[in-house]
């Protein structure tokens, strides 16, 4: 962990944020120390996040490292 790492936790959830550059540009890390999990986020992917309901959220919480929409939603 450095010290710019922000770190978030519950009694749910824990995670380290934390920005990084790349040769594309800057992007957030987002971290899972309990699962290993990580996704590395643009500026459009970040601002998606604000543009989603509830029950998008909802919905990614209730299916945990599955897909949030089937094959069968075509």
């Amino acid at each position: 962990m450095s010290a710019d790492d922000i770190v978030l936790g519950n009694e749910f959830a824990e995670v380290r944020v934390r920005k990084v550059e790349t040769r594309n540009g800057a992007r957030l890390l987002i971290e899972s120390p309990r699962s290993g999990q990580w996704v590395s986020l643009c500026p459009l992917e970040l601002e998606a996040l604000t543009w989603q309901s509830d029950d998008v959220f909802s919905a990614m919480i209730g299916h945990p490292y599955g897909p949030l929409f089937t094959d069968d939603d075509d």
